[in-house]
Protein backbone atom coordinates (compact mmCIF):
# COMPACT_ATOMS: atom_id res chain seq x y z
CA UNK A 1 0.00 0.00 0.00
CA UNK A 2 2.73 2.28 0.64
CA UNK A 3 3.73 1.98 -2.51
CA UNK A 4 0.35 2.51 -3.87
CA UNK A 5 0.84 6.04 -1.81
CA UNK A 6 4.71 6.65 -3.64
CA UNK A 7 2.76 6.32 -7.02
CA UNK A 8 -0.19 8.67 -6.50
CA UNK A 9 1.96 11.15 -4.75
CA UNK A 10 4.65 11.67 -7.37
CA UNK A 11 1.72 12.04 -10.07
CA UNK A 12 0.57 14.68 -7.70
CA UNK A 13 4.19 16.39 -7.57
CA UNK A 14 5.11 15.78 -4.34
CA UNK A 15 8.84 16.74 -3.39
CA UNK A 16 9.68 14.71 -0.75
CA UNK A 17 8.70 11.37 0.63
CA UNK A 18 9.79 10.31 4.04
CA UNK A 19 8.86 7.56 5.55
CA UNK A 20 8.69 7.01 9.14
CA UNK A 21 8.44 3.97 11.19
CA UNK A 22 6.47 4.96 14.93
CA UNK A 23 5.99 2.65 17.98
CA UNK A 24 2.94 1.38 16.59
CA UNK A 25 3.84 0.06 13.22
CA UNK A 26 3.11 -2.74 11.88
CA UNK A 27 5.30 -2.62 8.82
CA UNK A 28 8.89 -2.32 10.43
CA UNK A 29 10.69 -3.04 7.46
CA UNK A 30 11.03 -0.61 3.92
CA UNK A 31 12.41 -1.23 0.67
CA UNK A 32 13.22 2.79 -0.57
CA UNK A 33 15.05 1.38 -3.24
CA UNK A 34 11.28 -0.13 -4.86
CA UNK A 35 9.84 2.97 -3.98
CA UNK A 36 12.59 5.43 -5.99
CA UNK A 37 11.92 2.81 -8.89
CA UNK A 38 8.16 3.24 -8.71
CA UNK A 39 8.36 6.92 -8.23
CA UNK A 40 10.37 7.37 -11.72
CA UNK A 41 7.82 5.14 -13.16
CA UNK A 42 5.40 7.28 -12.07
CA UNK A 43 7.08 10.44 -13.08
CA UNK A 44 7.33 9.34 -16.55
CA UNK A 45 3.76 8.32 -17.02
CA UNK A 46 2.41 11.37 -15.77
CA UNK A 47 5.04 13.39 -17.50
CA UNK A 48 6.01 15.51 -14.28
CA UNK A 49 9.35 17.42 -15.11
CA UNK A 50 10.73 16.24 -11.00
CA UNK A 51 11.45 13.13 -9.13
CA UNK A 52 10.57 13.00 -5.65
CA UNK A 53 13.12 12.69 -3.20
CA UNK A 54 12.16 9.09 -1.59
CA UNK A 55 14.30 9.35 2.06
CA UNK A 56 15.22 6.15 3.93
CA UNK A 57 13.18 5.52 6.57
CA UNK A 58 13.49 7.27 10.12
CA UNK A 59 11.78 6.58 13.67
CA UNK A 60 8.81 9.08 14.05
CA UNK A 61 10.93 10.64 16.56
CA UNK A 62 13.58 11.49 14.65
CA UNK A 63 11.44 12.58 11.81
CA UNK A 64 9.82 15.35 14.03
CA UNK A 65 13.23 16.51 15.78
CA UNK A 66 15.09 16.81 12.24
CA UNK A 67 12.12 18.91 11.44
CA UNK A 68 11.67 21.00 14.49
CA UNK A 69 13.23 23.92 12.91
CA UNK A 70 11.88 23.89 9.48
CA UNK A 71 10.20 26.69 7.80
CA UNK A 72 6.39 26.06 6.64
CA UNK A 73 3.65 24.59 7.72
CA UNK A 74 3.85 21.27 9.70
CA UNK A 75 0.64 19.54 10.16
CA UNK A 76 -0.07 16.23 12.05
CA UNK A 77 -2.84 13.61 11.02
CA UNK A 78 -3.48 12.03 14.11
CA UNK A 79 -6.40 11.18 16.03
CA UNK A 80 -6.17 12.87 19.43
CA UNK A 81 -9.82 11.08 20.30
CA UNK A 82 -11.17 14.77 21.79
CA UNK A 83 -7.68 15.69 23.64
CA UNK A 84 -6.89 18.26 21.10
CA UNK A 85 -8.44 20.58 19.11
CA UNK A 86 -7.62 19.97 15.19
CA UNK A 87 -8.02 22.26 12.32
CA UNK A 88 -8.94 20.83 8.72
CA UNK A 89 -5.96 20.81 6.24
CA UNK A 90 -7.74 23.24 4.43
CA UNK A 91 -8.04 26.18 7.04
CA UNK A 92 -4.29 25.45 7.94
CA UNK A 93 -3.38 26.12 3.84
CA UNK A 94 -5.75 29.09 3.32
CA UNK A 95 -3.71 32.07 2.58
CA UNK A 96 -0.20 30.52 2.48
CA UNK A 97 1.41 31.17 -0.49
CA UNK A 98 2.12 29.13 -3.28
CA UNK A 99 5.54 28.65 -2.61
CA UNK A 100 5.25 27.59 1.24
CA UNK A 101 6.76 24.62 2.41
CA UNK A 102 4.02 22.05 3.91
CA UNK A 103 5.31 19.17 5.57
CA UNK A 104 2.42 16.87 6.44
CA UNK A 105 3.10 14.00 9.15
CA UNK A 106 0.48 11.17 8.68
CA UNK A 107 0.23 8.48 10.97
CA UNK A 108 1.30 4.65 10.78
CA UNK A 109 -0.89 1.67 10.48
CA UNK A 110 -0.96 1.95 13.99
CA UNK A 111 -1.06 5.81 14.40
CA UNK A 112 0.97 7.41 16.27
CA UNK A 113 1.24 6.77 20.39
CA UNK A 114 0.21 9.65 22.07
CA UNK A 115 4.04 10.91 23.47
CA UNK A 116 4.63 10.88 19.89
CA UNK A 117 1.87 13.07 18.71
CA UNK A 118 2.80 15.15 21.78
CA UNK A 119 6.26 15.37 20.99
CA UNK A 120 4.91 16.67 17.53
CA UNK A 121 2.61 19.50 18.56
CA UNK A 122 5.75 20.63 20.97
CA UNK A 123 8.12 20.66 17.66
CA UNK A 124 5.70 23.15 15.91
CA UNK A 125 3.45 20.62 13.98
CA UNK A 126 -0.41 21.81 13.96
CA UNK A 127 -2.91 19.07 14.88
CA UNK A 128 -5.11 18.59 11.59
CA UNK A 129 -7.69 16.28 10.68
CA UNK A 130 -9.01 15.41 6.91
CA UNK A 131 -12.81 15.27 7.47
CA UNK A 132 -14.99 13.21 9.48
CA UNK A 133 -13.60 9.44 8.76
CA UNK A 134 -11.23 7.42 9.71
CA UNK A 135 -9.16 6.76 6.99
CA UNK A 136 -6.37 4.39 6.35
CA UNK A 137 -2.78 5.30 6.36
CA UNK A 138 -2.21 5.39 2.71
CA UNK A 139 -5.76 7.10 1.94
CA UNK A 140 -4.95 9.76 4.53
CA UNK A 141 -1.74 10.48 3.07
CA UNK A 142 -2.94 10.47 -0.75
CA UNK A 143 -5.81 13.14 0.72
CA UNK A 144 -3.31 15.14 2.59
CA UNK A 145 -1.11 15.11 -0.53
CA UNK A 146 -4.56 16.29 -3.00
CA UNK A 147 -5.57 19.19 -0.66
CA UNK A 148 -2.18 20.27 -0.82
CA UNK A 149 -2.29 19.99 -4.81
CA UNK A 150 -5.14 21.52 -4.85
CA UNK A 151 -4.65 24.44 -3.05
CA UNK A 152 -1.23 25.53 -4.69
CA UNK A 153 -2.27 24.56 -8.25
CA UNK A 154 -4.70 27.77 -8.20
Amino acid sequence: RFEWFVEKATELGVDVVSPVIGERSERKVFKAERSRKIALSAMKQSLKAKLPLVEEPVSVRDFILGHSGDSGVKMICYCFEGETLRRSIKDVLEGLPSDSAVTVLIGPEGDFSPEEARLAVGHGFVPVHLGPSRLRTETAAVTAVTACYLHFME
